[in-house]
């Protein structure tokens, strides 16, 4: 690895200390890893992060932590260990950002709470990521993905509540994690931004709940934005989402200008309706979605896809093919902007995993390197910290180091 910042690897030369489990602190620091900086993630001593055992796995090692610790060195070592907390404050000072997602109160009750590790490495960008922040009722409660639509909204919005009682449902994939994780990255480099000319990190608190209300603000609550009398309340847009079932496919549209409704009107031979008031203009439309999606869906059961297809170009309606888990890495379009990459590795075998998606300067990069194991890199990076071997075979004799 370059230690000096390239166009595509603008993060080179910098460390990432992460002290996190599951997915918000790791994904945001293989994010930034992709970008070029070198990450040590710390872990737990005995099992390590759980996120190795969830889901799919081969040789002890899920496809999810893969997914989020790709190139990563890890180490395994005992925080309540004299030696093991030396080492973690060792790491702190040489490092430019370091990522925690223990609850409130956790590393200061370790002795590397904001305040220390500022007086060790002024220029540290720190950043603490909990649940539901540092203060207020939940402060101190056990937050996950699940929990978190929950509280924010997300689960009742699936199920359509702006019509009246919500029928609650969740998106069936870790949303909040991972929204939670690309605010951590955006907001540790632009605190380096900040460093650049001031000198000085600072201390960063992100909570889950917040970043995802922030995130499904803009369109999500867009009814719950304007609170005056005079308000056009109108569904949201993603209502206008619709999936379209043909004799043989699905497809994904939304027809949102006059121009592409009149194209549909022609396509399912329903040119009758050009007139009908409900249907005269987008605002109309909006608020008649129901009895417009019971007309698109009816006129295209017996088209095929690729009729449909053919007249939503070329009335350049925003619309796709549907694919599934098992068809999308072999999309025409996915596969031409590279955006997936299959190769192997020593522990975990053959796999598919995302490229990088920033072209910086256009250039298309890979981060097709392994995740770690529990505790691999333990021994090298103690060295590196300054510890001999007597010191580092003893703390592995107590149990305070895994690797």
């Amino acid at each position: 690895m370059s230690d000096k910042p390239t166009a595509e690897k603008p993060l080179a030369g910098l460390r990432v200390v992460e002290m996190s489990t599951m997915i918000t602190c790791s994904l945001a620091a293989m994010m930034m890893r992709s970008q070029g900086a070198e990450v040590v993630k710390v872990e737990p001593v005995l099992m390590g992060d759980p996120m190795r055992y969830v889901g799919s796995q081969k040789n002890g090692q899920s496809a999810l932590f893969h997914n989020c610790n790709r190139g990563k060195r890890s180490l395994a070592i005992d925080l309540k260990n004299e030696s093991g907390l030396e080492a973690v404050k060792r790491l702190a000072a040489d490092a430019d950002i370091m990522l925690n997602n223990y609850r409130p109160g956790v590393m200061d009750a370790l002795g590397i709470g904001a305040e220390v590790m500022h007086a060790l490495n002024p220029r540290l960008v720190n950043v603490s990521v909990t649940g539901f922040g540092t203060v207020g009722p939940l402060a101190h409660r056990p937050a996950y993905d699940h929990v978190i639509q929950g509280i924010s909204g997300l689960t009742g919005m699936q199920g359509g509540d702006y019509e009246g009682d919500p029928d609650y449902d969740f998106i069936k994939m870790l949303i909040c994690d991972k929204v939670t994780a690309y605010t951590v990255a955006q907001a540790a480099t632009a605190a380096l931004v900040a460093r650049a000319s001031t000198g000085e990190g600072q201390h960063i608190d992100i909570s889950m709940l917040h970043a995802c209300l922030a995130f499904m603000w803009p369109d999500g609550m867009m009814g719950h934005t304007l609170h005056d009398d005079d308000v056009l309340d109108m569904p949201p847009m993603s209502e206008s989402y619709q999936v379209l079932n043909t004799k043989d496919g699905s497809i994904a549209c939304t027809a949102l200008t006059d121009n592409h409704w009149e194209a549909i009107l022609k396509l399912i031979d329903r040119e009758d309706l050009k007139d009908d008031e409900r249907f005269a203009n987008l605002p109309a439309r909006m608020m008649n979605l129901p009895d417009i999606m019971k007309v698109l869906k009816a006129g295209v059961t017996e088209l095929s896809m690729a009729e449909v297809m053919s007249a939503f170009e070329a009335a350049d309606i925003p619309s796709t093919q549907c694919e599934t888990r098992s068809t999308v890495s072999h999309n025409e379009q996915v596969q031409a902007i590279g955006a997936l990459e299959t190769y192997v590795t020593e522990n975990m075998g053959k796999l598919t995993a995302p490229t990088p998606p920033v072209l910086f300067s256009g250039a298309a990069t890979s981060l097709a390197e392994p995740s770690p194991s529990h505790g691999q890199h333990s021994r090298e990076i103690m060295r590196e910290l300054g510890f001999d071997d007597t010191a580092i075979d003893a703390l592995a004799e107590k149990g305070a180091l895994a690797g």
